[in-house]
């Protein structure tokens, strides 16, 4: 498959179900090795991916609480794994996320939820387009 990046450069993947112990792509445990050079498998540039997305071809697909996807879709979403691990850094390390003194189980998903606001909120701040010069208002930026 090509993978396209913002940047406006491309690459080939490949990517193929593979067997090993108790996975496979008719198990409920899919084995994907995802690559830029199938032949060679560069250690940077190469996952193994252990998923639960069912093959659509096999039988467990329509009774599997996840929907099947196909080797492009997982691939696509193992492209998303940088933005997701990025996102997690910032959130943990600038945000507080990981810093909570609490005992119970609802006080920390409180914390969780309110550090996640936060970091949505950052965001739309950011790329929210700019006012005019000294103007600061507190209201959300029409769109």
């Amino acid at each position: 498959m090509e993978r396209h990046y913002r940047d406006g450069h491309t690459e080939t993947w490949w990517a193929a179900d593979a067997r090993l112990g108790g996975y496979g792509p008719d198990s409920p445990s899919r084995l994907v090795v995802a690559t830029t050079d199938p032949a060679n498998l560069p250690e940077k540039a190469t996952g193994y991916l252990a998923i639960n997305l069912p093959h659509p071809d096999t039988p467990h697909a329509t009774t599997s609480p996840h929907p099947p996807a196909d080797l492009n879709e997982i691939v696509r979403l193992y492209g998303l794994r940088p933005w997701i691990e990025q996102s997690y850094k910032q959130i943990k390390d600038e945000l507080g996320w990981a810093d909570f003194q609490v005992r119970s189980d609802r006080a920390i998903r409180r914390h969780q939820t309110l550090v996640n606001w936060s970091f949505s909120f950052c965001w739309d701040r950011w790329f929210a387009p700019p006012g005019p010069p000294g103007c600061h208002r507190a209201g959300p930026v029409p769109r």
